[in-house]
């Protein structure tokens, strides 16, 4: 009896301290399992409460190839208090139509193992785009390629050679080996020789955003009609906050290369180095205008709601001014909100969602106000909430306006008779509240009760084992 106590006792205790460990911890969610040909098959691992991004290792999937990788930030507050959730995505790709094993896998994050069950995933050949095409890189088509004719090379390349400040370009750097190069070779030393790099290569000048690469990802390319595999080992977006060119230096990487010229069945491993081609990216300033040092730069649309259209005077309502698109969306401004005698704004509430990866850093970010407006009448919005940013699609700077009216009816709002009307303001019956009450934090709670009965059952435990 004592035995079945004990192992019932440390059972309980084991999962009750797993149940509590995934809790804080991540899971994982699998993307759509039917697939078109030129589509990724997607695992991700959702954080939530982290402000750090930690490094995430996907599993290795047999006939899939590990292409882009994508993190998404998302900001919010829910009750007066931050709420943070981090999600991390690694894409799969088909080479062919078929029916695609997903066998069971475990991933560590935060020192937790995470599991997921077998699936299957399904991919159909498109009709809009063919295997060949989407195997042809973008990177690859470039004039940057089109002197090599090596067989071994390290590149530092970006998408674009010229941008407006605060515009963004993309940065990556990858090692080229043809799939007929005479030499067999591994990475050498790789993650000391990636931080040094990084540093020789990082611009002070710049705001990055990176995904974060914890292993080196290969796939295959065709460079000038020869067959390539990339093996990529960094790649971010960068944001230049200067006007000053952006140089990136020639890097080197050195590499161990089985050499078998000395004597037949003789290998001996040598240390080769390969160096990029220096290069400049040319940083354009913007053109003149009143908040040209301020305006976030990119391309960007509105999307806007609004609580209520027709409301009473002293009746609060929540207007919500959203900024989405592509450009530095963590460094994204409030909208000029013009003071006026016809309404309180209050300063808003924001949050904001996060996407990077190598082609876009992609977001929202959102502005929350309560407004209160004094005087009847019919207002539209346009005028009060406005947004200006430099499109760098068009070149020229462009304002998002609201597009919403507000309808005020009722006498003009007069703050003495706000307890006599029973107006629904935003302060009403503030004098009534009692401040000194405590909201409850329910995860807490259960954590410490689940901390309580984990100690009742180790103090059991060691009672069984005196007796």
């Amino acid at each position: 009896m004592k035995l079945y106590a004990l192992l019932y006792i440390f059972l309980c205790y084991s999962g009750i301290a797993l149940c509590q460990g995934l809790n804080e911890s991540a899971t994982i969610e699998l993307g759509p399992k039917n697939l078109s040909i030129d589509q990724p098959f997607t695992i991700s691992v959702v954080l939530r409460d982290a402000e750090n991004r930690p490094a995430v290792l996907f599993p290795e999937i047999k006939d899939l190839e590990k292409r882009s990788k994508s993190a998404t930030s998302s900001i919010s507050t829910v009750d007066g208090k931050k709420v943070v959730i981090q999600t991390i995505t690694q894409e799969y790709y088909a080479s062919k139509p078929g029916n695609y094993l997903i066998p069971k896998f475990t991933i560590t994050v935060n020192g937790y193992r995470l599991h997921s069950e077998e699936t299957m995933a399904v991919f159909a050949l498109g009709e809009a785009a063919t295997i060949t095409e989407r195997e042809a890189s973008p990177e690859a088509q470039g004039n940057e390629f089109q002197s090599i004719n090596e067989a071994v090379f390290l590149s530092v390349l970006t998408d674009k050679k010229t941008v407006f400040i605060r515009e963004g370009f993309a940065l990556r750097i990858s090692l080229y080996i043809a799939e007929n190069a005479p030499v067999e070779m591994e990475f050498y030393r790789f993650n000391i020789q990636l931080q040094s790099i990084l540093k020789s290569l990082r611009p002070a000048n710049c705001w990055e955003e990176n995904v974060g690469i914890e292993e080196i990802v290969k796939r295959k390319i065709k460079i000038k009609g020869k067959n390539y595999t990339e093996y990529n080992m960094y790649q971010a977006r960068l944001f230049p906050i200067t006007t000053e060119n952006i140089v990136f230096p020639s890097i080197k990487l050195d590499m161990l290369v089985t050499d078998n010229s000395a004597a037949v069945n003789v290998e001996k491993k040598v240390v080769r180095t390969f160096r990029s081609k220096a290069m400049i990216v040319n940083v354009k300033q913007l053109p003149e205008h009143p908040l040209r040092d301020q305006v976030a730069v990119g391309q960007y649309t509105l999307r806007e709601t609004l609580s209520s259209t027709l409301v009473y005077p002293g009746e609060s309502i929540r207007y919500m001014f959203k900024v989405e698109g592509i450009g530095n969306i963590a460094a994204i401004p409030a909208p000029a909100v013009q003071g006026n005698s016809n309404f309180d704004i209050y300063p808003p509430e924001v949050s904001q969602i996060i996407k990077r990866s190598y082609q876009n850093v992609t977001g929202e970010k959102t502005f929350d106000y309560f407004v209160v407006p004094r005087k009847d009448g019919t207002f539209p919005l346009g005028r009060y909430f406005q947004w200006v940013f430099f499109n760098s699609q068009k070149a020229a700077y462009d304002t998002l306006r609201s597009e919403k009216s507000l309808e005020v009816k009722g006498e003009d709002y007069k703050l003495a008779n706000l307890s006599l009307t029973g107006s629904s303001g935003l302060y009403d019956n503030i004098e009534n509240l009692d401040s000194s009450k405590r909201g409850f934090d329910y995860k807490k709670i259960l954590r410490e009760i689940t901390n309580a009965v984990v100690i009742v059952l180790l103090i059991t435990l060691i009672w069984v084992f005196r007796k």
